[in-house]
């Protein structure tokens, strides 16, 4: 199967998984009043939302760039920002490739090895994770029984519905800590077989400049303002989640745990591999916000918004950002 093939069928894939969730969380609701509702929004709240998802970026590119310090690459904040731009607008096409698109687009515009950029993503992206585990912690701690009946009547409860007897989960359980051993051993007896083939040789020396970008951590100066940084593009992402609340009268009475407790909802739903959280967003956030008595229908009208509104955003800057690079800096080797 050749390249190009395999790269239709990856996409076609995606889009219909995400075609099913987007079925699912629209299913049974009236679409015309939905936009009904969507039109009577506070548009002012909406654009407030907007300008915070702006200001993640940024911080997001200051964030990258300390990142880069330590690996002797200062590429400026403006080439930074317009590769997280176009990684965006990637993902929005291929799920997942947005991390790597971005590094193309610092080799381009400053020549940056895309392996060593790529281990300074990783690092961020798990960052990324300990914020997400950190507000997760929070709103345990601050509406504890809320999550718990959360989480009981549409996680485990349905899971366990499913599960047919304990060897299922067994199974679960064994499959994947057989296949890694299996794994292992493979690469201990052929070793030195491996080292002969070229796209092994690549992969390694990816894996070498992803040990590069996690040193990174280890030689930052100024720590302290790393950390504040991380707060701050998590924090964006809490005011535009919670500003949103007061575009729409059902909403407009929630509090500020219950803001952080939907963008978790949300932030955790994005895991699924679809192009632009497309259906995950809206099913999980809908769902989350049924949590504080809200019908579904009320909570499809914020989860719309909010995704339709930032989506639009991301293309935009995505598409403007693009047509920059690719007109103002020629390609270069790194």
């Amino acid at each position: 199967m050749s390249g190009q093939l395999k790269k239709i069928l990856r996409f076609i894939l995606f889009f219909l998984t995400g075609a099913g969730l987007l079925w699912l969380a629209f299913r049974g609701l009236d679409l015309k009043e939905l936009m009904v509702q969507m039109k009577k929004a506070d548009f002012g709240w909406v654009a407030a939302g907007l300008v915070c998802a702006f200001l993640a970026l940024f911080f997001r590119a200051y964030r990258w760039r300390m990142l880069m310090k330590p690996i002797d690459a200062s590429p400026a904040v403006s080439n930074i920002l317009h590769a997280i731009n176009v990684g965006y607008l990637a993902n929005f096409v291929f799920p997942r490739i947005g991390e790597i698109t971005r590094c193309g687009i610092l080799n381009r515009t400053d020549g940056l090895p895309v392996d060593k950029a790529f281990g300074t993503v990783i690092v961020e992206r798990l960052f990324d994770l300990l914020m997400v585990v950190l507000m997760l912690i929070l709103i345990l701690l601050l509406k504890f029984r809320m999550v718990a009946d959360f989480l009981a009547d549409h996680v485990f409860i349905p899971f366990a519905g499913r599960m047919s007897s304990v060897s299922v989960l067994l199974w679960m359980v064994a499959v994947p800590v057989l296949s890694l051993i299996i794994g292992f051993l493979a690469f201990r007896i052929f070793r030195q077989q491996l080292t002969q083939i070229q796209a092994f040789r690549k992969i390694k020396g990816w894996l070498a400049g992803i040990a590069d970008g996690i040193k990174s951590v280890r030689k930052m100066k100024h720590f302290s303002l790393f950390v504040v940084l991380n707060i701050m593009v998590f924090g964006m992402y809490f005011l535009q989640t919670y500003l949103l609340f007061f575009a729409f009268e059902a909403t407009s009475s929630l509090g500020a745990a219950d803001a952080l407790f939907v963008l978790v909802v949300s932030t955790l739903a994005l895991i699924i591999p679809v192009q632009g959280g497309i259906g995950a967003f809206h099913g999980s956030v809908s769902l989350a916000l049924t949590v504080f008595g809200m019908t579904r229908f009320d909570g499809m009208v914020y989860a719309t918004m909010s995704h339709t509104t930032t989506s639009l955003l991301l293309i935009f800057l995505g598409a403007v950002s693009l047509i920059f690079v690719f007109v103002n800096h020629k390609p270069k080797k790194g």
